[in-house]
């Protein structure tokens, strides 16, 4: 990995949108202005000046962002939880727009332009509003008549870390830590080896509680010492926006920024 000029900046999450719950006859029907869509969107290069660090740091600045790309992976799901399933079919497309079609699915995490309100550009299907997050089919009304039905669920269902699934006939709140379980194990173990090679205790201290909170979703502590982080190497990483829940606003989406001062 080459890493010159000003600033690192790794976005994992910017751009999000989500599935349905029915396949349609139109599924790859292709937005015939798909690219100019993807026009809008140029290459650059992103690098950062890092001779200033110690080896030790530059060391650990790979292994953060190698966390950062599990976010990614992380919210691809959280995005629409069928891209992992829908992405072979988007890979298969042929004809004078696929190219484009592929790369702005990319761009756009799913089928549904975020730059033009949630316009479908991979079939006419509407874009849910609960995202990844919830049952594509499920409704404000059913969501909230559980709730009343059972009230020991409240804290589990409004909670930024979990996800919610049906469970038979029922509903069930899943905490992040399982649902992205092997994302966040590998994250959490590239945490914990940046740790290892930075010698910045506010840095060391805060990868990892950070680590931690990946496998037990109590993020408290970490979020703390992230406080106190006085490092070249500024990292943000984890859950935290809940704009991409149009649902209700409850859940988080994993992220991540590494910045080099």
């Amino acid at each position: 990995m080459k890493l010159s000029g000003v600033s690192l900046l790794i976005a994992a999450a910017c751009l999000a949108c989500s599935g349905c719950a029915r396949p349609s006859r139109t599924a790859l029907e292709v937005a015939p202005d798909v690219s100019q869509r993807r026009a809008r969107f140029v290459t650059r290069p992103l690098s950062a000046e890092v001779r200033h660090l110690t080896d030790s740091d530059r060391q650990a600045l790979r292994h953060l962002v190698a966390a950062a790309e599990e976010m990614d992976e992380i919210f691809w799901r959280q995005a629409w939880a069928r891209n992992p399933e829908f992405t072979p079919k988007v890979a298969a497309l042929t004809g004078p727009n696929a190219e484009a079609a592929k790369d702005y699915y990319r761009i756009m995490y799913g089928r549904w332009d975020r730059i033009d309100e949630l316009e479908p550009f991979l079939g006419t299907q509407e874009h849910p509003p609960g995202a990844g997050f919830y049952p594509q089919d499920l409704s404000v009304e059913e969501f909230e008549d559980w709730l009343e039905a059972h009230p020991e669920d409240v804290e589990a269902f409004k909670s930024l870390h979990t996800v919610i699934r049906r469970d038979g006939e029922g509903l069930v709140a899943v905490p992040y830590s399982e649902a992205y379980r092997e994302q966040l194990e590998e994250a959490a173990a590239e945490l914990r080896a940046a740790a290892e090679m930075t010698e910045n205790e506010t840095l060391k201290r805060f990868l990892s509680l950070r680590a931690d909170a990946f496998l037990s979703d109590d993020y408290f502590a970490s979020d703390m010492a992230w406080m106190d982080l006085d490092s070249p190497i500024e990292i943000v990483i984890g859950p935290y926006e809940t704009y991409e829940d149009r649902l209700f606003g409850y859940k988080a989406v994993f992220e991540a920024f590494v910045c080099v001062a």
